[in-house]
This record gives structure tokens, C-alpha cells and sequence, in this order.
């Protein structure tokens, strides 16, 4: 799990230094958000009483998932054309350490779930 944090961090900030560019054409980004509200929205629908909570957090879930693969495949794309390997092993050992963290405070949390 705190790989796939680095992952995603190191994706965010490849969108955010290439100038927001989206990795995913806009019609896939909708599609992949689309399928993951209906999941999140029957998933959650079990579980809260009200219909207005579960559509709020399945959009919030969907949303963070959404934001999450585009992260993902932005990083394949800068690991593929090696601008990964510019940031330096030393940052990445630390992003590691603290998405470690991260994960551990975040599985402890939902453990109950």
C-alpha cells in the first residue's frame, strides 16, 4: 500500500509539473468515474440508512479512486520515459517512509470498517 502512495504522489506531481495535462483522455477519466460512483453508490447503499449520505461519499470515493488512476498511469508514463529517475533516490526512500506511515495510520483507522 505505501508503494502504491508513492506511486500515486509521484503521478500528482508529474500532472502538476507538466502543467496539468491530463494523462487519460477526458471521456475515459468520465467513464472510469461513472463505473466507480455506481460501485461506491451500491456498496455504501448497504450500508448507510440514508440514500443522500451513500450518493455523497460514493462521489467522494469515486472522485479520490478517479484522481488515484490518473495519478497511476501518469507515473507508468514518466517511469516509461525515465523522467521518474530525475527526482533522486533519496526522495524517493523518504516518500516511501511516509507513505508507510500513511497506510498503517489509514488501515488502523478503517480496520473496524
Amino acid at each position: 500500500m505505501a508503494l502504491f502512495l508513492t506511486f500515486s504522489m509521484y503521478g500528482i506531481y508529474g500532472m502538476y509539473a507538466d502543467g496539468g495535462e491530463q494523462p487519460i483522455p477526458g471521456a475515459l477519466i468520465l467513464l472510469i468515474f461513472a463505473l466507480l460512483f455506481v460501485v461506491g453508490y451500491e456498496f455504501f447503499n448497504s450500508r448507510f440508512v440514508r440514500r443522500t449520505t451513500s450518493v455523497v461519499v460514493a462521489f467522494l470515493v469515486a472522485f479520490c479512486l478517479t484522481i488515484l488512476i490518473m495519478a497511476l498511469v501518469k507515473f507508468i508514463y514518466m517511469a516509461y520515459d525515465g523522467s521518474f529517475f530525475d527526482i533522486g533516490w533519496e526522495i524517493f526512500i523518504i516518500t516511501v517512509a511516509f507513505c508507510l506511515i500513511i497506510s498503517v495510520l489509514v488501515l488502523k483507522y478503517f480496520e473496524n470498517f
